[in-house]
């Protein structure tokens, strides 16, 4: 991601959104699914779509460990579309038949709520 100063970081966290400035109070805390906007000194900003992992803040630093994290110019728009249809098909296919032991509904929905904000963040369609 970003190793430099920078005025503001956007985040979301799994309780909701984060903002943080420079000698925001420290914390840990869990990253949720959506998009980190790092907002540099120039006033330039910096997209990346986020899933999973940790945030943690200290008052000088802020370090985002995310699981996934991909710029939002590098998302492969047509593949995101791809994963989100195949993940939908996938838990159609489980609620119609829920004795389906080799797939996880929990492992689906997060799929799909990660395909739909990586397809948001690269500006494609809201599916």
């Amino acid at each position: 991601m970003v190793s430099e100063t920078v005025a503001a970081v956007q985040i979301p966290a799994s309780g909701g959104s984060m903002g943080i400035l420079a000698g925001h109070a420290p914390l840990l805390a869990e990253l949720g699914v959506g998009e980190c906007v790092v907002k540099l000194p120039n006033g330039a900003e910096e997209t990346y779509a986020v899933a999973g992992g940790t945030v943690e803040v200290s008052r000088e630093q802020v370090t985002v460990l995310a699981d996934t994290a991909e710029r939002a110019s590098d998302i492969d728009l047509t593949g995101a579309e791809e994963a989100l249809a195949a993940a939908r098909q996938l838990l159609t296919g489980l609620e119609a038949s829920p004795d389906s032991a080799n797939v996880n509904r929990d492992d689906l929905n997060e799929t799909i709520r990660r395909e739909q904000s990586r397809i948001r963040i690269a500006g494609g369609s809201r599916n």
